[in-house]
């Protein structure tokens, strides 16, 4: 099942970096698509409506990544921290630090073994619907393409008609919506949210996606590549875990294969 939540988490992150840019707001979106749909069903919402919310507010920091990222010549790693950072602040100050929400019962319900599909298990059918959507979304749409040429080469990007600036700021629309669902599975996964959910989520959305055959360079890339990445990535935790390891040990591992990829990138003469 954590490998259903990284790959919906590394394929945002994936078309950030198919793009020529890094996420680093993933843990804030996250976090807040988790925290207000929680939030919202135990207000009384019907569940879809407060799944609805829940991701609406956190696509708003993919959406505010786009606008700065298109409108100006930060670097968007740069971007991203400040906006996650804000992001995180801001859901400090509305749960006036209180430890989360509890999930609503339709959410758990994927999760505990109650319900299933066609005799598989809903977290099944979801990783092959985000596998294959995921796909089709990258390889096989006007969008997808345009992200691979803007990640190869802006400038022959825009000589080739394709609109810059509004595909990238749906890239990062896109990425916090998907980080957004994460949150909200990661909700119903644990029956409850608490404000760091999504903090040991970075690192390992970056690791897998360069794993997966992406240069983190940009423009080069694919989603089945990230997801068997994300399965690979995930049985290695859980077999580090089952060692008896920290959970340190992790982070360690997922710091040295971005560092790795950052090597490879500056020896094969990628740009940044």
């Amino acid at each position: 099942m954590l490998g259903l939540f990284l790959a919906i988490v590394a394929f945002g992150q994936g078309l950030v970096i198919l793009s020529g840019g890094i996420d680093l707001s993933v843990p804030a979106a996250i976090a807040l698509g988790a925290f207000f749909t929680g939030f919202f069903a135990n207000e009384g919402f019907p569940t879809p409506l407060a799944v609805g919310l829940g991701l609406l507010i956190s696509s708003l920091v993919g959406l505010i990544n786009g606008i700065i990222v298109c409108s100006t010549n930060f670097p968007p790693f740069i971007v991203t921290l400040a906006v996650g950072t804000i992001g995180a602040a801001l859901l400090l100050g509305v749960s006036q630090g209180q430890p989360g929400q509890n999930s609503p019962p339709e959410l758990v319900a994927l999760f505990n073994g109650e319900l299933n599909v066609l005799g598989a298990a809903p977290s099944l059918v979801m990783l092959i619907a985000v596998l294959m959507l995921g796909y089709l979304i990258q390889s096989r749409t006007t969008f997808g393409r345009s992200v691979y040429a803007i990640g190869n080469s802006m400038k022959a990007a825009r000589i080739a008609g394709i609109r810059v600036k509004f595909s990238t700021f749906l890239v990062y629309w896109v990425a916090g919506i998907a980080y957004g669902l994460a949150g909200v599975l990661l909700l119903g996964y644990g029956s409850g949210s608490d404000l760091n959910i999504g903090n040991s989520w970075l690192l390992p959305s970056i690791a897998v996606v360069v794993v997966g055959g992406s240069s983190i360079s940009g423009g080069t890339g694919n989603y089945s590549g990230t997801v068997a990445a994300a399965l690979l990535i995930t049985l290695l935790s859980i077999d580090i875990s089952a060692a008896g390891f920290p959970e340190g040990v992790k982070q360690i591992l997922y710091g040295a294969i971005v560092l790795l990829a950052l090597l490879l990138s500056k020896i094969g003469g990628g740009r940044r």
